[in-house]
């Protein structure tokens, strides 16, 4: 619903009724989402904690959504009160904690802080009177990036799964020793894309080559550079923390960080095209990335072991980077930014309520 919202808000004005319509929906899901967890998990959890632990999955999906209100308008004063607020909370929660034993409680605080700070002082959580014009055109954006980032999750979390499965848990070990500094910043693309979208949000250029050709130069050149500072932070950082592992998680350094850094870079360059092209982009690149960490990742561990998955793994970040720019090349070249997209969903979505008008 954020960055559904922020797409939107680059070509039309955006009110709060469907999103915080879409957010209730999500909200009751969460609570046979979260029963069905503990249940297909087999982790016996007792009904004080569960309660608490549906609390805080409601709560955490209003404050990921509630800081829309400061990517509209980009106040990063804003931006640093709500953050502040959440960080008290999360203080507040620790001693939650300790009180009752129930470690829901020690993230709670935190996620109602920040949505009551969004709720007293903002607008977005208030329900308009009037709903949005476009509102099945929103409900579609939001269904396919919600679509996208289930598949995008899946396989970002999938190389613990798979190297558990077919390997041990020792592998996995190894491989989160070794990946340690990339995947920590992969995690930076979270807030980082929150200014992208912003500052793009408010651009009124289009998408052109040369704006693909400082992302795709900035990005080969970050490629580069990421992985190279990691790699060199890895062998200081993996042996003071991890001292008995050093020297079996060192062959691995380079290759390990060099995919989470293409991974984040795709990320980042992903944001660029949800600006500018078509929402359906957005599945294109994760189909594909889940078809080829699906076809390369999965026999190359199962014959090779560690070192066949991780060459594995980063050849398919390689290739959602390059999916990514290339798509945005293709956008650029052929005029199939926003311009011709949003105008060809907007010429259907008219037709479509001309048709119900004739109907009726």
């Amino acid at each position: 619903c954020n960055y559904g919202r922020m797409k939107e808000s680059a070509v039309n004005e955006t009110r709060n009724a469907v999103y915080l319509k879409l957010m209730e929906v999500a909200s009751v899901a969460a609570v046979p989402y979260m029963l069905g967890v503990s249940l297909i998990s087999g982790t016996r959890i007792g009904a004080g904690e569960m309660t608490a632990l549906i609390l805080l999955t409601v709560a955490t999906l209003w404050r990921f959504y509630a800081d829309v209100e400061y990517r509209l308008s980009l106040n990063y004063k804003g931006f640093f009160l709500y953050y502040l607020a959440i960080t008290c909370g999360y203080g507040a929660g620790v001693g939650l904690f300790l009180l009752t034993g129930l470690w829901p409680l020690a993230l709670l605080p935190g996620e109602l802080a920040g949505i009551a700070v969004v709720a007293l002082r903002g607008r977005v959580l208030r329900m308009d009177r009037d709903s949005d014009a476009n509102t099945r055109h929103i409900v579609r954006l939001v269904v396919t990036l919600l679509v996208t980032e289930v598949i995008n999750n899946l396989i970002f979390n999938g190389d613990r799964m798979l190297l558990n499965l077919a390997l041990d848990g020792t592998a996995v070990s190894l491989y989160y020793q070794a990946s340690l500094l990339g995947k920590t910043m992969a995690l930076v693309a979270t807030p980082l894309n929150s200014v992208l979208i912003g500052y793009l949000a408010r651009y009124r250029g289009g998408l052109n080559r040369k704006l693909m050709r400082i992302t795709a130069g900035g990005a080969l050149g970050l490629l580069a550079l990421a992985t190279v500072g990691c790699t060199l932070a890895s062998h200081i950082l993996i042996q003071i923390l991890y001292p008995q592992n050093y020297a079996l998680v060192r062959g691995y350094f380079w290759v390990a960080n060099a995919a989470q850094a293409a991974y984040f870079l795709s990320n980042i360059a992903a944001t660029v095209l949800l600006r500018y092209c078509r929402i359906r982009y957005q599945l294109y690149i994760n189909i594909i990335y889940a078809a080829g960490f699906c076809a390369l990742c999965i026999p190359a561990t199962l014959t090779a072991g560690l070192d066949g998955f991780c060459l594995a793994l980063l050849a398919v970040c390689l290739i959602r980077l390059i999916t990514v720019l290339g798509l945005g090349y293709h956008s650029a070249l052929t005029g199939k930014g926003l311009a011709e997209g949003t105008a060809a969903e907007r010429a259907e979505e008219k037709a479509e309520a001309m048709e119900r008008s004739e109907a009726d």
